[in-house]
């Protein structure tokens, strides 16, 4: 039964206002972030970051924050991540705490490591084969590992000498480099086993031990990180000597990033993620710069309707109801109206610029409400019909929707918003009750990390099932080849706009506004401050 409490149905008079605004703000101009000159390079000093995401525990395993800033300085990954010097670039995948990986069957499901010598922990304890097979088997088969999506696949590993593993997994690995490096928001961190036994979980939680270019010096939680170059690391900077460049690096928790940016502009904190209604406005300030971070655009609404026919939605069982509402929403001026000045169109679910299969050539659903109204009636709703959409209650997810339903009130369907709290919301979701579900959708380095369409994936709430979608999901992960992959992706793309179940709507950058000081942030994509460099 949908539930019908909290239902929002009226439309706010700003967005009236609002959709009558047609020019959309100039591009804006990024500070490039690409590695330094061996002479650029400055070393010494200290950086204040801010971060608006808390944690309760510092053991990258177990921590229910799983993608924070935090981690890529404390601990090291398997492999390293590069990214695009430039729009249009692609990322870079190369060795960090593994020198090489190698297949070793025929089947892609075997893979052997080659470990890098003479690696050693904050801890003093040293990088063996058995330490990591020890750090995989934890995030697998810990009963509060928050990494098991990485490893979940991994059924064994065999350690052939001190610095070689052999992983065997249950299906192809035509990524794993990827898998196992600081991009993948799921990575494997790898801490010290010694430091972990010694101390007990509970004292590591507060005090982590890992071989990252910092070492933790204080935790005041919910207050600030402090940490300090590891004059143990090995891997070199654009100068030859040994990373970090900088002597400290405080992490400052801020969850209101309104608050964080005020901080910035004062010269409180040197890097934040600002909201994108402060982008603009950065972008004038003086001393600041900004940096777009690649794949993370992020995109509203999400909105998908249910595949699950028991429910009783017209909307599941007729193909040309959800072909309507598509043709209702005018994208760009749902990009002009929210996006801040920063805001695009957009219309691929799950796949955005700088992924591979993306192409803003492939079939889309252009604005066009007189086909919109044809189609209603070609499905023998001439005269109008509902349809609820369940969305948290929090106004970034909430906004798009209410711009959304006047688009669809001008061909005939009214869209009914239920607004939920968190916990209910995502119950409906998993549980497939509902007609349709909103929130937003994130840019991936590779479809492959999430296979939103995938009928089992945990990634899929929309619960959408197509066969012949599954099939080339498993054709892609099986093939190294990536110009064969690209293809495949292509595939299933227009497949899912036949099928129309997912509606998307615009999408906004990431940014880190940064002092003009501040160099290096794009080498790791913002993903860690061993590159980072005071310039004066």
């Amino acid at each position: 039964m949908i539930e019908r409490s909290r239902l929002r149905s009226s439309t706010p008079g700003w967005i009236a206002k609002a959709l009558s605004v047609v020019a959309i703000a100039a591009a804006l101009a990024v500070a490039p972030g690409t590695d330094a000159d061996a002479q650029e390079v400055r070393r010494g000093g200290m950086v204040r970051q801010a971060e608006w995401i808390a944690v309760q525990s510092l053991d990258p395993h177990l921590s229910s924050t799983v993608n924070s800033l935090i981690w890529p300085n404390l601990f090291d990954s398997l492999f390293s991540y590069r990214a695009p010097e430039g729009p249009g670039g692609t990322y870079t995948i190369g060795p960090m705490l593994a020198e090489s990986h190698t297949v070793v069957s025929d089947d892609g499901r075997v893979i052997e490591l080659r470990l890098r010598p003479g690696v050693t922990f904050h801890d003093g304890s040293a990088l063996t084969a058995d330490v990591v097979r020890w750090n995989l088997e934890r995030a697998r088969d810990h009963a509060q590992s928050t990494r098991r999506e990485a490893v979940s696949g991994l059924r064994a590993v065999e350690v052939i000498d001190n610095l070689t593993l052999r992983l065997t997994f249950a299906a192809p690995q035509p990524l794993p480099g990827l898998l196992f490096s600081q991009a993948n928001p799921a990575n494997v961190f790898i801490v010290s086993r010694q430091a972990v036994e010694t101390m007990g979980e509970q004292a590591f939680s507060r005090a982590p031990v890992g071989s990252g270019p910092f070492r933790l010096v204080a935790w005041r939680q919910d207050d600030r990180l402090e940490l300090a170059r590891f004059d143990g690391y090995t891997f070199p900077g654009a100068d030859g000597r040994p990373l970090p460049y900088l002597d400290r690096v405080t992490i400052r928790f801020i969850t209101d990033r309104s608050v964080a940016t005020l901080e910035l502009r004062a010269g409180a904190v040197e890097i934040v993620e600002p909201l994108p209604q402060d982008v603009a406005g950065l972008r004038r300030a003086r001393n600041i710069g900004l940096y777009r971070v690649p794949y993370t655009d992020r995109a509203f609404p999400a909105f998908y309707f249910s595949s699950n026919p028991q429910l009783g939605s017209p909307f599941t069982r007729d193909v040309r109801l959800r072909r309507a509402v598509q043709h209702a929403i005018n994208r760009e001026a749902m990009a002009s109206v929210l996006g801040f000045g920063i805001g695009e169109p957009h219309h691929y679910f799950g796949w955005f610029p700088g992924m591979p299969g993306y192409d803003d050539t492939l079939p889309r659903y252009e604005y066009d409400p007189a086909r919109a109204r044809a189609l209603l009636a070609e499905a023998g709703f001439a005269g109008g019909i509902t349809l609820e959409v369940k969305v948290i209650n929090r106004p970034g997810d909430v906004q798009p929707l209410e711009v959304m339903q006047r688009m669809l009130a001008d061909v005939g369907i009214r869209l009914v918003i239920n607004l939920m709290d968190r916990t209910p919301w995502v119950d409906a979701g998993r549980s497939g009750n509902f007609e349709a579900l909103s929130h937003g959708n994130t840019a991936d380095i590779e479809p492959l990390m999430r296979r939103q369409t995938f009928s089992t994936s945990p990634s899929n709430w929309a619960g959408y099932r197509n066969p012949e979608v599954d099939a080339l999901w498993h054709a892609a992960a099986g093939t190294r080849d990536q110009a064969e992959r690209i293809a495949i992706y292509q595939r299933m793309q227009r497949i899912m706009a036949e099928d129309a179940y997912h509606v998307i709507g615009f999408r906004v950058p990431t940014f880190y506004a940064h002092s003009a000081r501040v160099r290096g942030i794009g080498v790791t994509g913002g993903l860690g401050l061993a590159h980072v460099w005071l310039a004066n």
